[in-house]
């Protein structure tokens, strides 16, 4: 092999090393993005279905039994006292919309991972169901925060948190 054939062989073989390394960065960008992407779909889907569980709950304590109607807000439970009652243990124990404020729960998705979700329910305000009410009102927003726990984030990158919410209101008919 003559100096010329070498040279060659060696550039060759340079620009097969930085075409293989710039390859697998790009890869690895990708990859990095594709599990972001599903973190997302999954922590929906999880808050979609703590949403339907929570649609379908009584709205009130002070109202549990369908036939009592309530004409005054102040009959309802007081913000001080929303969360799960002792005796329960899992969210799908619950009856009231009201009982996942304070609450954190955790569910593990089968190959993807295990998911944490923060609860909060506060009374809002009807014409303003983005401000927080104080006092009683007809309407209550589930809020929730959803992130992966495990398998953690690759290394330096922060915990992605996916945020929704949800409005329930109270409808009586005489």
């Amino acid at each position: 092999m003559t100096t010329g054939q070498t040279m060659l062989a060696v550039g060759a073989l340079v620009l097969l090393t930085t075409i293989m390394l710039n390859f697998y960065r790009i890869f690895s960008s990708s990859w990095d993005t594709l599990d972001g992407t599903q973190l997302g779909i999954d922590a929906t889907t999880i808050a979609t279905s703590y949403m339907e569980i929570a649609e379908g709950l009584a709205f009130d304590r002070n109202i549990l039994d369908e036939n009592i109607i309530v004409s005054n807000e102040m009959d309802l439970t007081f913000p001080s006292e929303f969360g799960p009652p002792d005796t329960v243990d899992h969210v799908s124990e619950f009856t009231v919309f009201d009982h996942f404020h304070g609450v954190q729960d955790t569910t593990t998705v089968q190959g993807l991972g295990t998911y944490v979700t923060d609860f909060e329910v506060h009374y809002v305000f009807p014409d303003n169901v983005q401000q927080y009410s104080g006092n009683q009102t007809y309407l209550k927003r589930m809020n929730m925060k959803i992130w992966r726990l495990d398998p953690p984030p690759p290394r330096g990158a922060g915990v992605d948190t996916v945020r929704m919410w949800t409005v329930k209101g109270y409808y009586g008919f005489q």
